[in-house]
């Protein structure tokens, strides 16, 4: 099989590829399978063109050496002399033990038929024809009718034999076009046997030329000849520099291509497999047109996710309205930071503020539930809004309809949208559950500092001058007694109920105070976690689109690479 033969297999193998696994949007499941069909069909005949055979005659005189240069040839010792006694007039038709044989000559034709394995000539037929100073006269027009079915003709002769007149006379016998004729001269190892090489190639110069001018004379206007010694080809020694055998054999096989390619035209398989490309062109005009369109797309697409992303911030924020500020401030209560009055007081105003609406959110399943549901609804109906501008463009610019419906796959806002809404879940129970958690240390430390505080100063006030003066002065287990019972009689005199008043006041306006830093910080915390809702809503949003975008690219991708291996197709 020849390069171009191999060259057209690779591209029927590739087409049927590509019917076979690539995805063709503009080809039903049954076209497609039509197509790897007709490139299974296309190959059948591919391998029955390039399997047809070169049939090779060699035709000569008596002791030229045919036998010797068909296994030159061959590169196989595949004929012998003997294989021509006694079968003098006998057509002897050599071909490769796998090939069959393609031809046979006509009924009443004298010929036997020899097998070999020789790779080389395995798709050659040599055929050995009668010396034609020997052909009995009624057997020599069933040999000028074999020759009708030989491809080329080496008419085979020798420096002693070349001026025999018979030899062009039965050359103007064959019908043959001369294009088709090679001429051997052999045994041209003769010229040489004095040992002088120069003579010798003076003299096969001269018999060169005057054989050329025989032809000539023939009617054979530009003959082809070949100089060779094929006894000394066959040997395997360095060949002669004069000795053109591999010329020779070089020139067979590149008619036997010549043949095949010829073959192929005739069958017409070229233009079946034009015919069979032509299927794809369809294709390969909606893949350009498609990626064209996605190249516009995806830029219109991540500029518009730019603009949006404001419109779902803005949103995002009108979705999470008073009431959820509320419930978010009610998961967010924890009085267990407050200590002394303020807890207590936390506990009055907290128990008196919310009662009322914490039912009504407990009736409503949750007021933060219902602002979930609206940001998820913010994000749904944006990508939906994308969805449909990319579609509307899509379809107004000429997008087949399958590769239309596989970028509203891509895009499939519901899914998008199921995705955003699980990570708002996730995102919203850990933003809350941490926030709920904290501890806050330095308020719970600084409230013990303050009543601490207030206490002693209690204690001190009922203790009196004299008695906190005392122990200050002498720090010892008596004033310290003397100091602690002083300061519980005094509790329930004029002036030690005046001081417990006092602290009592002090203490809940303290506890005031640290009631209202505690709402304050609960505030912060509640606004905190709503810019963040709103932060993480549009770090979201971006990833949607990047992701989309992506995928789009990535299907972009896919259908040039389609496209590229279209227009490899020859």
């Amino acid at each position: 099989m020849n390069d171009s033969s191999i060259r057209l297999r690779n591209s029927i193998l590739e087409a049927q590829k590509i019917a076979r696994t690539a995805d063709l949007a503009t080809l039903s499941p049954e076209e497609r399978r039509r197509m790897v069909q007709e490139a299974q069909t296309l190959l059948d005949k591919l391998d029955v063109v390039t399997q047809q055979y070169l049939v090779v005659g060699l035709l000569g005189g008596t002791g030229v050496g045919k036998s010797t240069l068909m296994n030159v040839l061959a590169e196989a010792s595949i004929s012998s002399a003997s294989h021509r006694r006694p079968h003098t007039d006998a057509i002897l038709l050599y071909h490769h033990i796998d090939t069959p044989l393609p031809v046979q000559p006509d009924p009443g034709t004298p010929w036997r038929e020899y097998t070999h394995t020789s790779r080389t000539a395995q798709q050659i037929v040599l055929c050995d024809l009668p010396d034609f100073d020997s052909i009995q006269p009624e057997h020599r027009r069933q040999v000028l009718d074999f020759i009708e079915h030989v491809d080329i003709l080496v008419w085979l002769t020798s420096p002693a034999k070349y001026g025999d007149g018979s030899f062009y006379e039965f050359l103007q016998l064959v019908p043959k076009s001369k294009h088709n004729f090679y001429f051997v001269l052999n045994k041209s190892d003769l010229f040489f046997d004095g040992g002088n090489s120069g003579e010798g190639f003076k003299e096969m110069q001269r018999v060169h030329a005057d054989f050329r001018g025989h032809l000539r004379k023939a009617d054979i206007a530009d003959p082809v000849i070949f100089t060779v010694s094929a006894e000394e080809a066959l040997d395997g020694q360095a060949l002669s520099p004069w000795n053109q055998a591999p010329s020779l054999r070089q020139e067979i096989f590149r008619q036997r291509d010549l043949k095949e390619i010829k073959n192929i035209k005739t069958a017409n398989l070229d233009q079946e497999y034009s015919r069979y490309l032509s299927l794809f062109k369809n294709e390969l005009v909606h893949l350009e047109t498609m990626h064209d369109i996605l190249t516009h797309t995806i830029t219109a697409m991540e500029i518009a996710g730019a603009e949006e992303e404001r419109i779902v911030r803005d949103n995002i924020y009108a979705a999470l309205d008073e009431s959820t500020r509320v419930e978010i401030r009610l998961k967010l209560e924890n009085t267990a930071i407050l200590k002394g009055p303020g807890y207590g007081m936390a506990a009055l105003v907290e128990q008196w503020r919310y009662g009322r609406s914490k039912g009504r959110i407990d009736e409503e399943h949750g007021t933060f539930d219902l602002a979930n549901r609206r940001m998820v609804q913010v994000i749904q109906r944006q990508l939906e809004n994308i969805t449909n501008r990319i579609m509307s463009d899509i379809m107004r610019r000429g997008a087949h309809r399958v590769m239309a419906g596989r970028v509203e796959d891509i895009l499939k806002p519901e899914y998008r949208t199921r995705i955003f809404e699980e990570k708002l879940d996730k995102q919203a129970n850990s933003r809350l559950t941490s926030s709920h958690s904290d501890r806050h240390i330095l308020f719970q430390t600084g409230q013990y500092i303050v009543y601490l505080f207030l206490l002693s100063g209690l204690i001190v006030a009922l203790a009196g001058k004299t008695a906190w003066q005392d122990l200050f002065a002498n720090p010892s287990l008596n004033h310290m007694l003397n100091f602690i019972f002083t300061a519980f009689f005094n509790l329930f005199s004029p002036a030690g109920l005046a001081a417990l008043g006092s602290y009592a006041l002090i203490n809940l306006l303290f506890g005031f105070w640290f009631y209202r830093r505690y709402r304050r910080l609960v505030e912060r915390k509640t606004s905190r976690i709503i810019k963040s809702f709103v932060e993480n809503t549009g770090r979201q949003w971006r990833e949607s689109i990047g992701h989309t975008s992506a995928a789009l690219k990535e299907y972009d991708q896919a259908l040039v690479a389609t496209a590229q291996s279209l227009r490899e197709l020859k």
